[in-house]
């Protein structure tokens, strides 16, 4: 864990950032739903999109996978707005 941080403490000083769309999604039973999710990605990358899925901890596939993928499907298709 600390050897990400340093990498990523890295790519921030150099301007790196992930340039590529990213959908973040959590469960609303997890640590990231009380934590600031989305701000914290777009720290990291320039297109972020993303939501709490809920009555979910941190297994959304096995957990709510069908709220999964009704993310997904327009994630992967270009269908959602951003």
């Amino acid at each position: 864990m600390e050897e990400d941080t340093a990498l990523d403490d890295i790519d921030a000083v150099e301007g790196r950032r992930l340039t590529m769309p990213l959908l973040a999604l959590w469960g609303s039973a997890g640590l990231p739903a009380r934590l600031q999710t989305l701000e914290i990605w777009r720290g990291y990358a320039d297109d972020v999109t993303g939501a709490e899925i809920p009555e979910c901890g941190h297994f959304i596939p096995e957990e709510q996978p069908e709220a999964q993928l009704a993310h997904l499907r327009p994630f992967l298709t270009g269908e959602t707005s951003r």
